[in-house]
Parts: C-alpha cells; sequence; structure tokens
C-alpha cells in the first residue's frame, strides 16, 4: 500500500518515557492482559493506544485464543494498516502478522463483496468509484433527472454519503422529511443508483452498505462469523452506523471484540461517524469491560493541563481525566493580531526563528481550522523562506495524468465502467462532450460493454468520421491490453495512452505514471492472485491519502492533523466564527468544534501557542471562547 500521513513521529514514541521497551503501565497492562470478550478502551491522547492495540492483539494470539490467521485488525487509513502489520509482526512473526487481516474497513468490504459480488448486486470485476468519480456519476443523475441547476454535485453527494452511512435507501432517506429539496435529492439518489449499476460500480459508501446486506444472509454471516476469531477496531470513536452495523453482526456469537478509542477526538460528525458508538459500546456488548488509559506520554504537562481544561466543558464524554508523564514545559501561549495576515506572518516568523535555532522542519507545524485560512499563512511561509509541506494536497492516484491512464486500466477490467470511458475517451483527438454523449448513448445497444461500442464507432449515428476513427482507435487499443497480467496491462495502457496524445507528457507527470507503472510490477510480484480489479480496488482505496514530503515545516487542517504529531505546534484561528465555526456555535456542533481544538493542542509535545485574529478584511472576531475555557485568556499575549 502507498499513500502518505502526517508525520507520526521516530518509532516507538509512543512508549513511556523513561521504562523498558516492552513496559506497560498498569492501565496498558490491563488492557492487553484482559480476556478475550468485549473491551473498550478509552485511550487519551498520547497513551500508547497504537501500542495496545497490538500488543493486545498478540497477546490474544499468544494465549491461544486466537489463530493468528482468525485475528481481525481494523482501522481507517490505509498508513496506520502498515502501521499496525510492522509492529504485530515485530511482537508476533512477519508470517503471522501476514496471516491476519489488517486493514481499512473498505478494504475489508471490498474483499467481502468479491467473494459474492451477485449476492451483493453487483458482478465479478465491478469498479470501486472514489470521490471524484462519484460525484460526474450525481452530476449526471441530477441532470437527467432535471432534480435542479441549484443543487450542486458536491453537496449532494454528501447527503447522499451521510444517509448511506445511516444504512438508508432513497425511498428511507425521502420519507424522514417531507420536503422538496429532499425529494429532488432522493430522485437523483435513485438516478445515481441506476447509472452505478449500469456501469458495474460501488462507490465508498456502497462498500460498506451491500457489504452489511451481504450479512442479512445467513450463511454467509455464519462463514464470516467463523472467519473471524477477534477482531480488534482502532479509533472507534470514529465508526459510523454502518461500520457499527458490520462489527456487531460479525461479533455476535464470540463477542470478541476490542474497541480502542477517545471521545474527545471524535471529529468526523461531517462524515457520517457517531461518537455514540463509542460511549454506547456497552449497551451493544452487555457485559464489556472498560479500561482508561489517561496518563499522556507525549505532551508536556503544560499542554496536556490546557487541553484538558478546554475538553472538560463537553457534557458527551466520558469522566476521563488525562494527565501528563512528562516535565511541566513550556506555558501554553495565547497571542492576538490586528488582521489574519498579521497572525500569519507572526506564525512564519516564529517557524523562521525556530529553523534558525536549529530545529528540524519536519518537527514543526501551523494548523488551521478551514481552508480559507491556508492561502495566507503559505504566502506568509513561503515570505520568510520556509519551505511548507501541505497535508491534504493530492495523492499519486487523484493526480490527471494518473487517472487517464487508469481509466484504460478500469475499462480492460471492467467495460461497463462509464465514468472511465468518458475520462478515455477526453484523451482521444478531436472527441469531445457531443461525441462522448453519443458514444455512451449507443451503448445498451453493445449490452453495456463500452469496448464493444467504441469498436463499432463508425456505425454511430451523429458521430463524425473523424470522432469515429479516433472512438474505434481506442477500441482497439484496450482490445490488444486484454488478457495482459497486470503490470503489463498498466505499461500497455502507458504507451496507448502516449501514443494517442498530441503532445508529450510534463516530466512531472512521466515521473507520476512511471511510478503507478512500478506499483503495479510490485502488486503483481508481491500479490499471491494478482488480478486487475483488485490492483485498481487497491489504488482507488488509496485515493485521498496524501503523499508523504521530505524536509519541511507541516502546514495542515485541524482535521488534517489527526493522527500526526510534532514537537512544536502554532494554531492560529482561535477567533468566534472560526474556531468555533460560524455555523457550529451550539449544541453537539460547538462540541465537535471543542474536540477538533482539543485535538490541535494534543499534537503538540514540547511547545504550542494558540492565536487569532481581530479582523480580516471587514469582518470584525472576539477571541474564541475557547482559549477562556482552556485557562488561558489571562495569559494572552498581544502582538508587539
Amino acid at each position: 500500500m502507498s499513500g502518505g500521513r502526517p508525520a507520526r513521529g521516530r518509532p516507538g514514541e509512543d512508549r513511556p518515557e523513561g521504562i523498558g521497551a516492552r513496559a506497560l503501565d498498569p492501565a496498558q497492562r490491563s488492557a492487553v492482559e484482559a480476556p478475550a470478550g468485549p473491551l473498550l478502551v478509552l485511550a487519551g491522547a498520547g497513551s500508547g493506544k497504537t501500542r495496545v492495540l497490538t500488543e493486545r492483539a498478540a497477546a490474544l494470539v499468544a494465549s491461544g485464543e486466537v489463530s493468528s490467521g482468525a485475528l481481525l485488525c481494523l482501522t481507517f487509513t490505509n498508513r496506520a494498516a502498515e502501521e499496525l502489520c510492522a509492529r504485530l509482526g515485530a511482537l508476533l512473526s512477519q508470517r503471522a502478522a501476514l496471516r491476519a487481516t489488517i486493514g481499512t474497513f473498505h478494504s475489508l468490504c471490498y474483499r467481502m463483496l468479491r467473494g459474492a459480488p451477485r449476492r451483493a448486486g453487483l458482478a465479478a470485476g465491478f469498479s470501486v468509484y472514489d470521490q471524484a468519480d462519484s460525484q460526474r456519476v450525481i452530476a449526471r443523475a441530477l441532470a437527467d433527472t432535471g432534480a435542479g441547476a441549484d443543487l450542486a454535485p458536491a453537496l449532494v453527494a454528501r447527503q447522499i454519503s451521510q444517509a448511506k452511512a445511516r444504512l438508508l435507501d432513497p425511498g428511507r432517506y425521502r420519507a424522514m422529511r417531507d420536503s422538496e429539496r429532499v425529494g429532488r435529492v432522493a430522485r437523483a439518489w435513485e438516478r445515481y443508483e441506476a447509472l452505478m449499476r449500469e456501469s458495474n460500480a460501488a462507490d465508498f459508501d456502497d462498500l460498506l452498505v451491500k457489504a452489511v446486506t451481504l450479512l442479512s444472509a445467513p450463511d454467509l454471516l455464519e462463514a464470516w462469523q467463523r472467519r473471524f476469531e477477534g477482531v480488534l477496531v482502532d479509533e472507534y470513536q470514529d465508526t459510523n452506523p454502518a461500520q457499527s452495523e458490520l462489527l456487531r453482526r460479525l461479533c455476535h456469537v464470540h463477542r470478541n471484540l476490542t474497541a480502542v478509542g477517545c471521545a474527545d477526538q471524535a471529529i468526523y460528525r461531517f462524515r457520517g461517524a457517531e461518537v455514540r458508538n463509542l460511549l454506547g459500546f456497552g449497551e451493544d456488548f452487555p457485559g464489556a469491560r472498560v479500561v482508561k488509559l489517561e496518563r499522556n506520554y507525549r505532551s508536556s504537562a503544560a499542554i496536556v493541563s490546557a487541553a484538558a481544561r478546554l475538553v472538560a466543558h463537553n457534557a458527551l464524554r466520558p469522566e476521563t481525566t488525562m494527565r501528563s508523564e512528562a516535565r511541566a514545559g513550556l506555558a501554553v501561549r495565547a497571542c492576538g493580531y490586528d488582521s489574519v495576515d498579521d497572525e500569519a506572518a507572526a506564525s512564519a516568523a516564529w517557524c523562521r526563528a525556530l529553523l534558525d535555532g536549529g530545529a528540524q522542519a519536519s518537527e514543526v507545524a501551523v494548523l488551521f481550522r478551514t481552508r480559507r485560512q491556508a492561502r495566507a499563512l503559505e504566502d506568509a511561509l513561503l515570505a520568510c523562506s520556509v519551505a511548507v509541506r501541505i497535508v491534504g494536497a493530492r495523492s499519486l492516484y487523484e493526480t490527471a495524468a494518473v487517472r487517464d491512464l487508469l481509466a484504460y486500466v478500469r475499462l480492460v477490467a471492467n467495460p461497463c465502467d462509464q465514468a472511465a470511458a468518458v475520462r478515455a475517451l477526453g484523451t482521444r483527438a478531436g472527441v469531445g462532450p457531443r461525441s462522448i454523449a453519443q458514444v455512451l448513448g449507443a451503448v445498451p445497444g453493445e449490452g453495456g460493454d463500452l469496448v464493444r461500442t467504441c469498436l463499432g464507432a463508425r456505425s454511430i449515428a451523429g458521430l463524425a468520421e473523424r470522432q469515429g476513427r479516433s472512438v474505434s482507435e481506442l477500441g482497439r487499443a484496450l482490445e490488444r491490453l486484454r488478457g495482459k497480467g497486470v503490470a503489463a496491462c498498466v505499461e500497455g495502457a502507458l504507451a496507448e495512452l502516449a501514443a494517442a496524445r498530441a503532445k508529450p507528457s510534463e516530466s512531472a507527470d512521466a515521473e507520476r505514471v512511471e511510478r503507478v507503472v512500478s506499483a503495479a510490477r510490485v502488486y503483481e510480484r508481491e500479490s499471491p492472485a494478482p488480478g486487475l480489479a483488485d490492483f485498481l480496488a487497491h489504488a482507488a482505496l488509496e485515493a485521498g491519502e496524501g503523499e508523504e514530503a521530505s524536509e519541511r515545516v507541516t502546514l495542515a487542517t485541524l482535521h488534517g492533523a489527526k493522527g500526526a504529531e510534532w514537537e512544536r505546534v502554532w494554531l492560529a484561528g482561535l477567533s468566534d466564527g472560526v474556531l468555533p465555526h460560524a455555523r457550529s456555535q451550539e449544541g453537539e456542533a460547538l462540541e465537535e468544534e471543542r474536540r477538533l481544538c482539543y485535538v490541535g493542542m494534543t499534537r503538540a509535545r514540547a511547545e504550542l501557542v494558540l492565536s487569532f485574529a481581530r479582523a480580516e478584511g471587514r469582518r470584525r472576531f472576539r477571541p474564541s471562547r475557547f482559549l477562556a475555557e482552556a485557562g488561558l485568556a489571562r495569559r494572552r499575549r498581544e502582538a508587539a
């Protein structure tokens, strides 16, 4: 697996300071050594949760309660899954770790659907659409249904995604609220589902929903329950209702589920995550043991105390009290500035001074709440000659050149993939939107097979001779790729694409596509049963995890900083209306904003600065209430 995440620090840094590599504190040991059965580990920031999770998994195997091949460890990113696999390999053996199933929820669900696609309403070789593909199909569904130009595809995609996370279908979604707008979204959703069936495709949310549907069948449910004897889940507070239901069904018989999470770090409600899954664990699994990890081994006492004071104002959380095992350290500073430009300049000057003083750039981060803050912060850092790494930049698989290449490969694996066809057709000389629409209109006559449709393009009514010739050439190119192995297919697609282009690719694009070719070779060499569909699903599931960068200061949103840590952190935007956000001023929304601030504060190990601006253009701001709640208002230091 490839992709990138914010720097997590050096290996072993989550081990308790001052004790041996294998030593555990009493709470950690209690979690690791608990007997098989439902276990909830409430792991605060910096409490060594990843180590506890892997040691718990190793202990279950070592005790004989669970065989390594029947072990399932789930997390939310490929990078986190790779880390779990490496740590488990160090505790047991690489061979034992490879027998275990370690991955993301989506990768598990893809594996389940691949084994019984028709039971889930799919055909073999189905495509997995990423967010960009899904939004394009939704845009077409909105146009086909006349649902209205005022509905942005991205907004409709988000509403459909949140509904699927709650296991709703269009009918149940429409019934929840009787409004004209909801009706239009439901109508577009129904058309979207029809288009996805025509393309033999599933989106990310479908992977979860269809996997839950599979487990409604008694024979499949029994088979998967027997398959996994022990299940461990990281970041349980980030699960949505579909993921929670999946786990309830998988673990209903043996009940051997270890859930590790922190209610104070639940920050993905906008994606459908429900912190109540963590808080209600005991209701889902009666008799569950609960272990609290309340010792922070990452941050200084000053940082932990300020963050704990802040998050204590939330009502939706268990009773936990974090304390630091480190020295007091530098006092947390809060600084106010006249404008966002002044605030950005101050953060850049701070970074410059740290670097000039010998700090490593990879140990310094500037965090912010909303993407609109990023431009001023980035400009200020560059003006101070500070090299910047921006978390959230496009991953390898999201770049245009790579998407063009993979569109060819996707059509070889799944000739019904209309999203791939639109992309592949767009690479051909003289083929524009009108010609593409004419080709798609002819697809039903070829049984949904786009490759056959392209081969017969010269007979498509209304398609000009030049365009027909270009589309036919695409069909022949795809025919030449059929039957090739994964690496040979990707290499051949690259050659066909290069021949079709009017001008050579830029050097940066050439470097990116060569990395994909290399990834295909590695996949084919290391996979026990390499297949095009599996390689493409892997690529789709990797999209969205940004690439690693070298020695640079990190600039990241608070959501993008989750799971990372740095020696020194500047958290910008502690202004009312920014953090907390203007649309999240009360109730659960405000509590999530407070958790978001808590996450940002606890990314810092040794030094933390919080800043706010009084103005952005004509907008005026008050200091965030979070400063006072963290006990920092009296120590606020104005800019000189």
